[in-house]
């Protein structure tokens, strides 16, 4: 499927689960040769960055948690930028995208990659807020009693984060990978806003990092609560044993005195 929204600035084309003709259609429409953009036919595994003489060429991933309809971890988004055309392409909806609007028609190609990876970024950080608010509550759940519950919500909740972790871990890299190759192709204000988006990541990437250390301390206060619930019950178990079996002995004895 190929949507197109335009300005006086730039021309946004989005792919989603392109076929051959509308990956060729694009092409010729940013000014590229077909074989440039015929990665843009199917998935790639891992992010990349390639720069060509008038065009950049990225491939991210982004955590889904609970967005995919597949159960996949991540969705994929590539890039295409030359001086007057964005090309993203992906192989699922991404809902984010309906809610992007090219706001003036002044919006270079520049301002608006810019304002869609802003938006990818934005809704990663909601998935992280999403996440912090859910172990709050397991937190909760903790300390009221409830820790065989927490258990497995707190299991849920760090594999969730291990695996922003994983798909987040090669940001840092590949901005400044962007940032030094976009500017010799776009100049320097792609490289001042390629700069202001990775702050925004690596913010991102502090909080996922505290979020994961502050999981991962739960599971051992909650493992402890455990043990100490299951020690005191023990305890009790012992005592009920041993004051059961001098019921039954002094019952015994009474009888075998008494000639029963």
């Amino acid at each position: 499927m190929l949507k197109k929204k335009s300005s006086k600035g730039a021309t946004w084309i989005d792919l989603e689960s392109p076929t051959e003709e509308e990956v060729r259609q694009a092409a010729e429409e940013a000014g590229v040769p077909i074989e440039t953009a015929e990665d843009l036919l199917s998935p790639t595994s891992k992010h990349k960055i390639e720069f060509g003489e008038n065009h950049a060429y990225l491939v991210l991933h982004f955590p889904s948690f609970k967005e995919s309809r597949d159960g996949d971890a991540a969705f994929e988004v590539d890039f295409l930028i030359t001086a007057s055309t964005i090309i993203t392409a992906h192989y699922g909806h991404v809902d984010v995208f309906d809610k992007i609007e090219i706001e003036n028609d002044s919006e270079s190609e520049k301002e608006l990659f810019f304002t869609i990876l802003g938006k990818l970024l934005e809704n990663f950080e909601r998935k992280l807020s999403s996440i912090d608010h859910w172990v709050r509550d397991i937190e909760k759940k903790m300390f009221s009693g409830k820790e065989k519950e927490a258990i497995f919500a707190l299991s849920e909740a760090s594999r969730h984060l291990t695996d922003f972790k994983k798909i987040t871990a090669v940001y840092p890299d590949t901005f400044e990978s962007l940032k030094k190759g976009g500017e010799k192709i776009f100049g320097k204000k792609f490289a001042l806003g390629t700069s202001a988006l990775s702050e925004r990541s690596n913010k991102a990437s502090t909080k996922l990092a505290v979020l994961s250390e502050w999981a991962s301390e739960l599971r051992e206060t909650n493992s402890a609560l455990l043990g100490i619930k299951q020690n005191e019950t023990m305890k009790v178990l012992t005592v009920l044993t041993f004051i059961s079996d001098v019921i039954i002995g002094g019952a015994l004895i009474y009888l075998a005195l008494n000639g029963h």
